[in-house]
């Protein structure tokens, strides 16, 4: 086959694999790993047996074909024919789930038409919610009557300036009243001009942060970035940041609060958004190959508060993302216990213990001393946040969790205001 030859010539010496998905899976006595593109430039998925998937961590850059068929050899004592792997690579390789030219070449094709486009187009619609606007609302509404959501009493800080909220950032189906607890005091609040969505991405961003000047259209209506705050922005150093904008295609972390932004507020006041997707993790702040990078945190810390200081409306920040995941999914070696959801649990109160006081610092300092044990993913953004909020009081409204696959693979979130 004539693509699998150019792949050939191209990455089959030192393969890598691209940052993807690994997700276990069983079908009756059968067991694989599915493997998928959390970014969404692929949109294929690729399932391996348990032997195959053995050879995915030596696609580093660093081993050769051969290396990698000796590893086989080592672990199974079976000879991979160079052919199979070649075939394997090339699979691999047309899927764009590997580093080089073909994947190089799309992303950059892709990011020159999302750069073309006018807004963002709703991803999940039809997907992770419903596409019909009546449906869509009642769904939404759903999430605040029912039984786990915050029901009709009033909010104890009904009619006060709202500074932030944590909200997350898995399905909807899985955590939608979760959501609806941190909404209920936006939709009671008074109502601010702008909210700043930081939402940790699913992806790698070269430069740690993404902006868009693209608004955001839902089956709900359009949401207007706030483009005085993003002109702003550049001003004061952020133009780097904006590279990478492509990121906020398919990702949903920033798509999923805008939902619940247009139905708390619908008509009650209009408002526009920043939309912001962070992705760094504690390594940056003391990995050597990972700390220059880092410096990007502050440089982007510093052009915010330049920025805020310098406009003169009511600004909101959203920090959109999940706490703990465990399990199988997140490459734990087994199904989470009892004991392993006791001790996340009481991990995870003691780390919100601390965002509630607003602290980064220490923030940082819990994630470091546990190397980031739990996967806690709403980190970049929540970091960011307790950095840009001046004299936070910060309060936990609502904790919860999720089973994710079959596994019992398990993912914590939370909802929290700042007043």
């Amino acid at each position: 086959m004539e693509g699998s030859r150019a792949t050939d010539s191209r990455i089959l010496e030192y393969p890598k694999l691209r940052n993807l998905e690994f997700f276990p899976v069983r079908e009756d006595e059968t067991q694989s790993v599915g493997l998928r593109d959390p970014q969404g430039i692929s949109k294929e998925i690729l399932f391996l047996p348990p032997n195959v998937f053995y050879l995915i961590q030596f696609l580093d850059g660093q081993h050769t074909r051969n290396q990698i068929a000796g590893e086989y050899l080592k672990r199974f004592g079976e000879l991979l024919l160079p052919n199979w792997v070649d075939k394997f690579l090339a699979e691999l390789d047309e899927k764009l789930f590997l580093e080089g030219d073909r994947f190089d070449t799309t992303q950059k094709a892709l990011a020159e038409a999302y750069r073309k486009e006018t807004v963002r187009p709703a991803a999940h619609a039809g997907k992770s919610y419903d596409a019909d606007p009546e449906k869509l609302d009642a769904q939404l509404e759903e999430y605040f009557k029912s039984k786990e959501g915050p029901g009709n009493a009033r909010s104890e800080h009904a009619g006060q300036r709202i500074k932030a909220i944590v909200a997350p950032h898995v399905e909807l189906s899985m955590a939608g009243p979760i959501y609806a607890w941190a909404y209920k005091e936006i939709r009671e609040a008074d109502t601010p001009d702008v909210f700043v969505i930081l939402g940790a991405a699913r992806g790698i961003i070269e430069t740690l942060f993404a902006c868009t000047e693209k608004d955001f259209v839902t089956p709900l209506g359009t949401v207007h970035v706030d483009r005085e705050f993003l002109r702003l922005l550049r001003q004061h150093g952020g133009q780097v940041f904006f590279e990478e904008e492509i990121v906020h295609q398919n990702d949903h972390a920033v798509e999923f609060q805008t939902l619940f932004l247009q139905h708390s507020l619908g008509k009650k006041k209009p408002f526009t958004i920043v939309p912001i997707l962070c992705s760094f993790s504690h390594l940056h702040f003391s990995h050597p190959d990972l700390v220059g990078q880092g410096q990007r945190i502050s440089e982007f810390i510093a052009a915010f508060r330049k920025t805020v200081e310098a406009y003169d409306k009511q600004v909101c920040f959203i920090a959109s993302g999940d706490l703990s995941h465990i399990g199988m999914r997140y490459g734990d070696p087994r199904p989470p216990t009892d004991f392993q959801f006791n001790k996340t649990m009481q991990a995870d109160l003691a780390m919100l213990k601390l965002a509630e006081k607003g602290d980064a610092d220490a923030l940082l300092q819990f994630i470091q001393r546990e190397d980031d044990a739990r996967r806690t993913g709403i980190f970049p953004a929540l970091y960011t946040m307790l950095n840009l909020l001046s004299v936070p009081n910060g309060q936990v409204l609502r904790y919860d969790r999720a089973t994710v696959d079959q596994y019992n693979s398990t993912v914590t979130y939370c909802a929290m205001a700042y007043y």
